[in-house]
C-alpha cells in the first residue's frame, strides 16, 4: 500500500468520524428546536463530510501530485 493510498484512507475516515459526530450533535440538539444558523451549518457540515467519504481528491492531489 502506498503512502498516497493510506492518506486517502485517513481521509475516508475522517469524512465517517465527521459525519458521526455531526449525526450526534443533530440528535442531541434535536429537543432544542433548531434555529436557522443550526441548519446551514449542519448542511455545509454533512456536504463536506461527504465530500471526505469520497476520498477528497482535490486534497489527496495536492498533498501527492502525480510523478511527472
Amino acid at each position: 500500500m502506498k503512502l498516497r493510498d493510506v492518506f486517502a484512507l485517513a481521509v475516508r475516515i475522517a469524512g465517517l468520524v465527521s459525519l458521526l459526530y455531526m449525526l450526534a450533535s443533530v440528535v442531541l440538539l434535536i429537543g432544542a428546536g433548531m434555529p436557522w444558523q443550526f441548519v446551514v451549518k449542519t448542511i455545509i457540515w454533512f456536504a463536506f463530510s461527504l465530500w471526505l467519504l469520497r476520498g477528497a481528491p482535490q486534497l489527496v492531489r495536492f498533498a501527492y501530485p502525480e510523478s511527472e
